[in-house]
């Protein structure tokens, strides 16, 4: 089974990246939508719409009822759920994101020696080639918790900053309190329930977990 690495640290990106916002990311479109897609582009609203180009600072916000289906440079493809807000950082040797709020799932295809980088809040999950979940939980401490669920392959899962690490296996889900510690990876019936179907050929998109009901499952475990 392939193991694939996670790093959480602070991400910080050169100042050199200025000089290159408002790039258009090579192949990179919103391939699928439903309901209500919008782009933030230059301070501007952009409807999306089958096919619309995605630019690199481009900021993508999915309404109640409505998802996105984006495709990365033919390398990955990304799934918006409702109410979620990702803002596409940059795609050069890295493709880097940022979770702003919601849910993402996240399907590595073919990188080339590229990395995948998604960043939430304070935190980053940097990812090789595997099938994933991520999303903000509930706020018990100062920050949000962050879930994160393996549905491909293994996830090799760090804290730079405490020296922790671990491996999330397929079917396994974890959630990391305030970003901060790692707990226990279990297998949890909700990651299965997902729906991470991400082609419309396939069938139905949208995914109606409840992740309240997911969360308050994960919480009978970490926070007794």
């Amino acid at each position: 089974m392939k193991t694939c690495r996670i790093g959480l640290h602070s991400l910080v990106f050169p100042t050199i990246l200025i000089l290159f916002t408002f790039q258009i990311w090579t192949e990179s479109h919103i391939s699928y939508l439903e309901g209500m897609v919008t782009i933030i582009r230059d301070n501007k609203e952009i409807s999306g719409d089958f096919g619309t180009p995605l630019f690199e600072r481009d900021r993508i916000l999915t309404g109640p009822d409505s998802l996105a289906v984006l495709e990365i440079e033919s390398r990955c493809t990304l799934k918006l759920k409702s109410d979620t807000t990702l803002v596409l950082e940059t795609a050069g040797q890295s493709i880097n994101v940022s979770l702003r709020q919601g849910g993402l799932f996240s399907r590595i295809k073919k990188l080339l020696g590229k990395e995948y980088n998604v960043r939430t809040g304070d935190t980053v999950a940097g990812v090789r080639g595997t099938e994933f979940f991520v999303a903000f939980g509930e706020t018990i401490e100062e920050t949000p918790d962050i879930w994160l669920c393996v549905n491909e392959g293994a996830v090799e899962v760090a804290l730079p900053a405490t020296g922790e690490s671990l491996i999330v296996r397929e079917g396994e889900g974890i959630t990391i309190p305030a970003g901060n510690r790692l707990t226990t990876p279990r297998s949890y019936s909700w990651t299965a329930d997902l729906n991470w179907n991400i082609d419309p050929d396939k069938g139905e998109l949208k995914d109606e977990t409840d992740l309240s009901g997911a969360y308050a499952d994960l919480r009978d475990f970490d926070y007794d």
